[in-house]
């Protein structure tokens, strides 16, 4: 299972617990304005998204919770944006957002809101009907081999409403056998994660989260760059232990935005000298993009999120922003200057009912002295690679030049993107255990640009193909992915 992640590791500069989304049944999409049958009680009709915030004035006389057996009453009720006695418009936005908000905490697979008739004219009780769905999510399953690395295996879990209180605990964990180039070791990487979006129940919400990774990164010295075998590489070894901490708080109604800090301390076990030998014989120095010893990286960042999709999981319309600026500098206590901007755009279209379009672009850039582990990957980028797992490099397969542009010459870069476009066909809904399933095709292109002398003639901004197909499955337990760029990274090539 490959989680659908930020490509630029985004997720991995938060630090704080995955919370993976709901995957809800589409809604009913009837226009109109809200009205009360002659039962007293009626859908909120208005349209979701919908633009026109008349209708006729309403007050909340009451809210009631219906469905939740798990979940505390009162995440739903701090997560509506709307609270009785509050006199507003039938059309407000504030009632169209609010099936979203409550759908964003996580906890619930449907959401229904009604109104009823009050105690008397002009008055409406509001109803949110939920159906739980489970909230420990298996984020991620590592495992493969490569031709560096015999094997490696690891699991992401996170509990999203610990004891019903809304609380998410999270952990990872990965270890990688003892690669066959020259002084490489075991691997193993651990992540602990907290938190509350919601502290006290006001509206800033709060994430920490502790790691640690004993890493044996590899280099190349020898060898043509399409040759990803372990002859032609060796390793070093580096510890890197460190937390970080955030605080969120929602600025409109599909918008928020989180405060990060991060400090890490790092013991590198650099070789004296290391080199590279080019296949013309040349031999140039290899720049290892960390400091000998120990040294810091101390870190703050803002992150700003959009996300109107209606299902973050089996998504068929709406868009999701991310845009995350960090900063490391001398006065932060690090031993590293650099800043890093990472920004994605995703946009989803029904172009009939049971098929979706969709549009993603990725860019980011790595400004100063940054240490490696803060870089661009080509696994963050290209799917069709092996990723980072926990941070950790656990392949040497170079990517696929499939123009002949030198794409496969960089593993570490400092500007870099992707744009891609994708078609999905919906096979099912469900109120079972598997909610969905979508079979998706998409193709896109990508590059990565090392600005550092890497010591030769290296292509600047090198073009290639993405290429994925496969199935995604929306679970009780998390969305499963089996896909052809997933399978391209788990085995050796």
């Amino acid at each position: 299972m490959r989680a659908a992640a930020f490509a630029l590791a985004v997720c991995a500069a938060l630090g704080g617990v995955a919370r993976a989304q709901p995957a809800p049944s589409e809604p009913v999409e009837a226009g109109g304005e809200a009205g009360v049958t002659a039962s007293g009680e009626a859908t909120l009709e208005v349209r979701l998204g919908h633009p026109d915030p008349f209708g006729p004035v309403i007050v909340i006389e009451a809210i009631e919770v219906v469905g939740n057996t798990y979940t505390a009453e009162r995440l739903i009720r701090r997560a509506l944006p709307v609270k009785e006695g509050e006199r507003l418009r039938a059309g407000d936005p504030r009632l169209r957002a609010a099936r979203f908000k409550v759908l964003a905490l996580g906890y619930f697979r449907e959401v229904d809101l009604r109104l009823r008739k009050g105690s008397t004219r002009g008055n409406v009780i509001l109803s949110v009907r939920v159906v739980e769905r489970g909230t420990v999510v298996l984020n991620r399953m590592f495992f493969g081999n490569t031709l560096i690395t015999p094997w490696w295996a690891g699991l992401d879990v996170t509990e999203r409403n610990f004891f019903g209180s809304g609380i998410g605990v999270g952990g990872a964990f990965v270890v990688a056998g003892q690669g066959d180039a020259d002084n490489a070791d075991a691997q193993k990487a651990f992540q602990l994660r907290l938190e509350d979006p919601s502290l006290f129940g006001g509206p800033i919400g709060a994430h920490a989260a502790f790691h640690y990774a004993d890493a044996s990164e590899p280099y190349r010295i020898a060898g043509d760059s399409s040759d990803g075998s372990a002859d032609n590489f060796a390793a070093f070894d580096y510890k890197r232990v460190g937390g970080r901490a955030g605080a969120t708080i929602n600025t409109g109604a599909f918008d928020r935005l989180t405060a990060l800090v991060r400090f890490d301390a790092v013991r590198a076990n650099l070789p004296a000298a290391p080199t590279r030998t080019l296949p013309d014989g040349r031999v140039v120095d290899v720049d290892l993009l960390l400091e000998d010893g120990e040294s810091r990286v101390a870190t703050a960042g803002l992150l700003f999120e959009r996300d109107t999709r209606p299902d973050p999981i089996l998504p068929y319309a709406g868009d999701h922003l991310l845009l995350l600026a960090e900063v490391g500098a001398g006065p932060l206590g690090s031993s590293y200057d650099f800043t890093s901007i990472l920004a994605r755009y995703e946009r989803w279209w029904r172009i009939a009912p049971r098929h979706v379009v969709s549009g993603h672009l990725v860019a980011g850039a790595v400004l100063g002295d940054a240490p490696l582990f803060d870089r661009l990957h080509v696994g963050d980028i290209d799917r069709m690679v092996s990723p980072r797992a926990l941070g950790l490099v656990v392949s040497t397969t170079p990517p696929f030049d499939f123009f002949g542009t030198g794409s496969d010459e960089i593993t570490y870069g400092e500007l870099g993107g992707l744009g891609e476009a994708q078609y999905a066909f919906r096979l099912f809904r469900s109120r079972k255990a598997v909610y969905g399933g979508d079979l998706f095709v998409g193709a896109g292109l990508w590059t990565l640009h090392a600005t550092r002398d890497l010591g030769y003639d290296a292509p600047d901004f090198p073009v290639d193909l993405l290429l994925d197909a496969g199935l995604r499955l929306d679970t009780e337990i998390g969305i499963f992915e089996l896909s052809l760029a997933n399978a391209l990274g788990r085995v050796p090539l």
